[in-house]
Parts: C-alpha cells; structure tokens; sequence
C-alpha cells in the first residue's frame, strides 16, 4: 500500500517541519493510543466486559493525550478533570434518559446478528466518541485561562468566569459540526446503498440511523456542558494555587 505509507510519511514530514518539538509529542501520542486501543481489543477477545475496558482505556487516552501534549501542569489536570466530569455527566443523562423513556430500539445497528450485548457496545461508543471533541473544548478553555492568569495573577474569579464563556462560545458551534460533519460522512456509503435500492431518503433517516442521530445530539449536549465545567475547574484550581502561594510566603 505505497499510497498510505506516502500519506503517514508526508505527515509525519509535516508535524515535523512546521511544529518541531510538539509534533513530535503528537506523533507519540498517537503511537501509544493506538497501542491502548489494540489493548482493548485483546482485552475484549479475552471476553472482558467492554464498558469496563471502554471507561479505562478512555482514562488512559486522557492521560496519554494530554500529558504528551501538554506536559504535566495544572492545566492538563484541570482539563483532565473537566474531561472526566463532562463524560460522567453525559453517561448519567444518557442513562436517565433511557430508564424514563421507551427503550432505543438497537435493531438499527451495523452487524446486530453477532452481537449479544448491542446495549453496552452503544454506551461504548458514545464514551469513546464523543472523548475528542470534549477534550478538545476542556483544553482549549483551560490553556487559556491559565495563560490570562499566569500574565494576570490578580484576575478575579468573575473575569476568568468571562473570558472563558468567549472562548467556549467561539469554538462550541464549530465543533458541533465538526461531530455533525464525521458523523455525516460515515453514513455515507449505507444512505446512498440504500437509496440505490429505492429507500427514501426520510425512510432512512426514520429506520436506520436513530442510533447515530442519539449518539450526535447527547455528544453535542457534552460540548455545551464542557464549557461551564472547564471554567469552573479551571478557575478554582488557579485561584486555589494562588492562595497556596501567599499562604506559603
């Protein structure tokens, strides 16, 4: 496959050449999540419970992701953190959700026949998809506000609170479409098979992808929450460090 090892090779030549150092740490980072997911799926072969592997190997993605790409400072854990709490938060309402309304009818999914669990592996795959985007809200929210009080030290609760609103505001539209768009273009090859086969395109939208359609608005719901949560954790913990310093002085 000379396309794809031209492909990883021109990327990699990229990550390099325009951001040095931190491209290296990406390309890391990349190496050893893959190494976690080809661990799960061993674990899984294994006929351990796929939620249990899912919530460790996610924790282990956060870690991995977050400390090579952002070292070992109060932001990562306050992004880690805020991570954490969104997906919990997401999980909780997804279940609540589900215990007070008629059961999602997982007839719909891919590959149904040679499943037991098709209830568990959706749990699985609204943990671990919805994992980059609220990071990716929780890091950007929390790398700049501990930016605004390393130069502001004497920034009130209220202001980093602000600042940290714009901010979330700024990229929430942006990647709840980047969810709509990866989303779009997986059901891509099955709408148009079946519209070949004269299924009507509202037919599909009704009977095979409810799934997918739940999977993209509770991630979307997880975007939304990411925000107040980031700056919360975000501002406590820097306000907490800085009483720790004037109580040491």
């Amino acid at each position: 496959d000379i396309y794809l090892v031209v492909l990883v090779g021109g990327l990699i030549i990229l990550l390099i050449y325009i951001t040095r150092k931190q491209g290296g740490y990406t390309i890391v980072s990349v190496i050893l999540n893959t190494l976690i997911f080809a661990y799960g799926f061993q674990l899984l072969g294994d006929g351990k419970n796929i939620l249990r592997i899912c919530n460790v190997i996610a924790l282990l993605f956060l870690l991995t992701t977050l400390i090579c790409l952002n070292g070992i400072h109060r932001k990562t854990w306050a992004a880690l953190l805020s991570t954490i709490c969104v997906l919990a938060m997401i999980m909780g309402i997804f279940d609540v959700v589900i215990s007070h309304s008629a059961e999602l009818d997982y007839s719909t999914m891919e590959y149904l026949g040679s499943i037991d669990n098709p209830d568990e592996i959706f749990h699985a795959e609204i943990l671990l998809s919805g994992l980059g985007a609220i990071m990716d809200v929780a890091v950007a929210i929390a790398v700049a506000l501990s930016e605004i009080f390393t130069k502001r030290p004497e920034v009130t609760f209220r202001e980093l609170f602000r600042s940290g609103r714009e901010i979330g505001y700024d990229i929430m539209g942006t990647m709840i479409n980047v969810l709509l768009f990866v989303f779009g273009c997986g059901l891509i090859p099955m709408c148009v098979i079946r519209m070949n086969n004269s299924v009507r395109f509202m037919t599909i939208i009704k009977l095979h992808i409810p799934c997918e359609l739940c999977r993209f608005f509770i991630e979307s719901i997880g975007i939304v929450l990411a925000i107040p949560v980031s700056i919360l954790i975000t501002s406590v913990m820097m306000k907490l460090t800085i009483r720790k310093v004037k109580k040491t002085c």
